[in-house]
């Protein structure tokens, strides 16, 4: 898996006020935990923590990793974060990769990042296989994407594996008795986790073709019987994957384009320099 820039597209903000504040943090790892073969929780903890505000359930951070000979990275100016982290020399700058929050818990100084493992080849993945209680990193954000409008009558959600985590939390979140299809691509069986399912609500596992991430997607929502009404969609894969699932979704479904919130976590074809990176 390489590493990606996000690409994102997303409905009109008109109808949120406001967004959380987005801060930097200098976190400790609290405990690190295997929830499946190929996916890990870690806490992070801090103080400031503590004035952590929620943006909605797939808010997501900037993961900011130590260089190899560092005990903690060397974090940037927090009044102009990236800039200052684009301006640092390649032998301070710290290793930075965006994650979704999967809970936050303000009133204990913590937060639970869910990362996908795929060896070595990605620096955030390497971290967190080795990750251990102690390790010290920093973190930006947090902020939301998942934006349902008013007089919504259904919500399609359409995630590959590095997405899991956000639509695990969309799914907790989301009214009861609303139409809502979930469709969530893993490697295997093993991947797949027990999710909060609301009332109204299918979640239909698929099973990542070899060598073809993302073609269970596209193919289930070709397929896939959309109900009457005003639907929302939300996408979340690789971008290739999310570029073409949103084009079926509006060239051949028929949802206006506002009302498809699509974002590419990585891609296969190379690296992507950028300050939201996953892997």
């Amino acid at each position: 898996m390489a590493a990606a820039g996000t690409l994102a597209r997303r409905p009109s903000r008109a109808g949120k006020s406001r967004h959380a504040g987005m801060s930097l943090h200098a976190v400790t790892v609290r405990e690190v935990r295997r929830l499946t073969p190929r996916l890990v929780r870690i806490t992070l903890a801090a103080p400031s923590l503590r004035g952590f505000r929620d943006d909605g359930p797939d808010q997501r951070l900037k993961l900011m990793l130590p260089l190899a000979g560092q005990r903690r990275p060397v974090l940037p100016d927090p009044d102009d974060w990236y800039g200052s982290w684009q301006a640092m020399p390649a032998h301070v700058r710290p290793v930075l990769r965006t994650y979704t929050v999967r809970s936050a818990r303000p009133e204990l100084g913590e937060l639970d990042v869910d990362m996908v493992l795929h060896g070595d080849e990605g620096p955030a993945s390497a971290w967190a296989a080795r990750a251990a209680v102690g390790d010290e990193v920093g973190i930006y954000g947090a902020y939301g994407e998942h934006e349902v409008p008013e007089g919504t009558d259904w919500q399609l959600l359409v995630a590959d594996h590095t997405a899991l985590p956000a639509v695990a939390a969309v799914l907790e979140r989301a009214d009861p008795g609303q139409r809502l299809l979930a469709l969530i691509e893993v490697p295997d069986a093993g991947e797949q986790l027990p999710l909060a399912v609301p009332a109204g609500a299918e979640v239909r596992w698929l099973h990542t073709v070899p060598g073809r991430p993302g073609a269970a997607l596209t193919e289930a929502v070709a397929g896939a019987q959309l109900p009457e009404g005003a639907g929302y969609a939300w996408v979340c894969a690789d971008a290739r994957t999310a570029g073409a699932v949103r084009r079926q979704l509006v060239g051949e479904r028929g949802l206006a384009p506002d009302a498809v919130m699509f974002m590419g976590y990585w891609r296969t074809d190379g690296p992507v320099d950028g300050p939201a990176l996953r892997g």
